[in-house]
């Protein structure tokens, strides 16, 4: 009794839409019974039996519709945001009725024709669907309408595909741009309209379409606009000082089909003084990896649970063979494991090698933070040491002093953190013949008992010689050849830790992750299970494992701590996986036209690729010759009043509060950081924006050489 008084309390409370319910299924099967029986123009004199009929069974089966419709919670919703799940249970609440229908006309009135109830259903779901949904319809309308009428800048969208298509959907949120026209470059759906908007054709017509429209903004959303297109385009915007975005590269092609990515349309824009705004590092996410994510949250498990396994899995074969395309099958588990971010991926490779107070880890002195912070975590000392002077002779990327990082090894040192500075790859030859040969140093921890420390000692045991832990946040997908044989980062180092925050190449927006090789006599599986351990409070069961029936029985093996990566995070990481060998090649397209001006120069840079390493391309790093640090701040001061963010990576730890702030016994650290600019490097620049970069670096650059 209380279940029906809910019920008729929730249709009370929407009144309005029960009474249009009640027209509703009224008319449906009067309309009905109208069509079934008007036959060449005329009723058929049978049809007053049945409305007979009809007008008998109505009443009862007004009632238990409305029954029906509260039960399934037709009543009480919010309309406005009505969505797959409403239309789901106007589905079941239809069939529902539909039953009602059949068996209460046979049961009180008599059999009536199967037409009728076939045609009743259906234009009852539709009715009672339109009662709904129309007010969401109204809605959208009312605010497509006012879009059309806001005072934004008239904007052109190049590009009538899918990529147009969502282009125009975000134009049309913005308060600044108001979309008028689309123009198809391809002129195969001229005449057409885009989400009302009319799409006109052909490039011979641009021009003419500027000045009839009033175009003040143009966006290219054109995956495959062909270059001289594109600089046409530019040169006719340039021309007229209009405001120009192109967005050509932010569209990646899935085989055949083009994946719109979800980026801020204001990521690169050309303002009509011809200048453009270009960001230092924004991610570059596409709708691949948007509707992975929301799969995630609608699958009910958001935190770790199999997208987080899938992942690294994944990594663990892309570590191994360098490929994405590899079936990440079972041999690739208890090789990786993903965490919330690097920093911890770095701290927790120290707890499971036994790294704590009274112990030192030698880290150079030219790097970011958490490659030293890891190590105070932990309890031990950090023990800088300085670079090569220029860095190395290569490839110049600040590499530590192999000589001092020797004479820097003690009987306390348990480990070396090696950083693989904007994607290049450290000469781990050399450290694994330093470590070999100031191995008479080591004395490794014996066990106390304690699963952790029992594993340490074992791992120590095994090693025989300091560890060597790489700092690899820059640098998946790097390579090099190590002892003969081409080793992927990840696969190199005794650990290896990688980050995947919002910045990096390869981004889960926030994320990290732990790889190791082998060691002697210690099971993969066991140092896999000690990291859950160490990320989830020391609770030996995660929430994928309490899934089996009765697996409720956890224990906490130690009070440690929380850092394990969810569901949603790696759900972005398959999909930039699935992208991942496009997005280095992109990288490198645009170093090439750096490197070209660079030399022009004579501007010392990186040097991301040699004979045995492939870099992943992260950092496009500069020296500039002959400046003090004041010209430099006034280079990078220069180029951001021209529209581009620079940055400096890094300066030296030993400057900072936290590490001293002396940097006097770190010379070769302080005269690489001086002179240092980070150019902007990241995916969703397109040709005219590395250009762009380029020529305002020429510019600003030759009034200091």
């Amino acid at each position: 009794m209380d279940k029906i008084k809910q019920i008729f309390k929730s249709a009370a409370r929407d009144w309005w839409i029960a009474a249009l319910d009640i027209v509703a299924v009224n008319a449906a099967y009067f309309l009905a019974l109208l069509i079934r029986f008007y036959v060449n123009f005329e009723f058929r004199p049978t049809v007053t039996f049945y409305l007979t009929d009809f007008a008998t069974f109505a009443p009862f089966y007004t009632v238990l519709c409305l029954v029906v419709f509260a039960a399934f919670h037709l009543y009480g919703g919010m309309w406005k945001y009505a969505g797959l799940n409403d239309l789901n249970r106007i589905i079941a609440a239809s069939a529902a009725t539909t039953v009602i229908q059949v068996l209460g006309t046979m049961l009180t009135v008599g059999r009536m024709p199967v037409t009728y109830y076939f045609i009743g259903t259906l234009i009852q779901f539709v009715l009672i669907a339109s009662i709904r949904f129309g007010y969401r319809f109204l809605l959208v309308e009312q605010k497509k309408l006012a879009n059309r009428r806001k005072t934004g800048a008239a904007t052109m969208v190049i590009g009538a595909g899918e990529a147009g298509r969502f282009m125009i959907r975000n134009l049309e949120e913005s308060t600044s741009y108001q979309p008028v026209c689309v123009l198809d470059v391809k002129n195969v759906s001229r005449g057409r309209m885009m989400n009302g908007i009319p799409v006109c054709g052909g490039m011979d017509d641009l021009e003419r379409l500027l000045d009839k429209f009033g175009i003040k903004c143009v966006f290219i959303a054109e995956p495959l606009l062909q270059p001289e297109i594109k600089e046409q385009i530019t040169r006719l915007c340039s021309e007229r000082k209009l405001e120009m975005q192109d967005l050509g590269y932010s569209f990646y092609m899935n085989e055949s089909e083009a994946e719109v990515p979800a980026k801020a349309i204001e990521a690169t824009s050309v303002k009509p003084d011809g200048k453009r705004a270009i960001p230092f590092s924004p991610p570059d996410i596409s709708e691949s990896e948007i509707s992975e994510a929301v799969e995630a949250m609608r699958s009910g498990w958001i935190t770790t649970g199999p997208r987080t396994k899938l992942l690294e899995r994944r990594l663990a074969a892309f570590i191994d063979t360098g490929c994405v395309d590899v079936e990440a099958g079972d041999e690739y588990s208890n090789r990786v494991v993903c965490l919330n971010s690097a920093t911890a991926a770095e701290e927790l490779n120290l707890r499971v090698l036994g790294v704590g107070p009274g112990d030192e880890v030698i880290v150079p002195a030219f790097t970011y933070t958490a490659s030293a912070s890891a190590a105070i975590h932990c309890g031990a000392t950090v023990k800088f040491v300085d670079i090569q002077k220029d860095g190395d002779s290569v490839t110049h990327m600040p590499e530590m002093d192999y000589e001092a990082l020797e004479k820097a090894i003690t009987p306390k040192t348990k480990a070396i953190i090696t950083v693989d500075l904007a994607g290049i790859v450290c000469d781990y030859e050399r450290v694994f013949d330093i470590v070999e040969r100031r191995k008479n140093l080591f004395t490794p921890i014996e066990s106390d008992g304690t699963p952790l420390r029992d594993l340490s000692s074992r791992i120590q045991k095994a090693l025989g010689r300091v560890a060597v832990i790489s700092d690899c946040a820059h640098g998946l997908g790097a390579s090099r050849v190590f002892r003969g044989e081409k080793k992927y980062a990840g696969a190199i180092a005794d650990m290896t830790s990688f980050s995947f925050h919002a910045v990096k190449n390869f981004t889960t927006a926030e994320g990290g992750a732990s790889a190791w090789r082998p060691f002697n006599g210690v099971d993969n599986a066991e140092i896999y299970k000690m990291f859950q351990l160490l990320s989830l409070h020391g609770q030996n069961k995660d929430a994928l494992a309490k899934t089996k029936l009765g697996a409720w029985e956890y224990d906490i093996i130690g009070p440690w701590y929380k850092c394990n990566m969810t569901d949603i995070m790696a759900a972005i990481g398959l999909r930039q996986l699935d992208r991942y060998p496009g997005l280095l090649e992109r990288r490198v397209e645009m170093m090439k036209k750096y490197d070209a001006v660079c030399d022009e120069l004579g501007v010392s840079h990186l040097v991301h690729h040699t004979g045995d390493m492939d870099s992943s391309n992260h950092l496009y790093i500069v020296r500039i010759p002959g400046v003090t640090a004041e010209q430099r701040n006034e280079i990078i001061e220069k180029m951001a009043k021209r529209g581009v963010a620079t940055n400096v990576h890094y300066k030296p730890l030993p400057m900072m509060t936290a590490y001293g702030k002396d940097c006097s016994g770190y010379p070769n650290a302080y005269d690489y950081y001086h002179n240092l600019i980070t150019l902007p490097l990241h995916t969703l620049l397109s040709d005219a924006d590395v250009a762009y970069v380029c020529d305002n670096f020429r510019e600003v650059v030759k009034e200091y050489i």
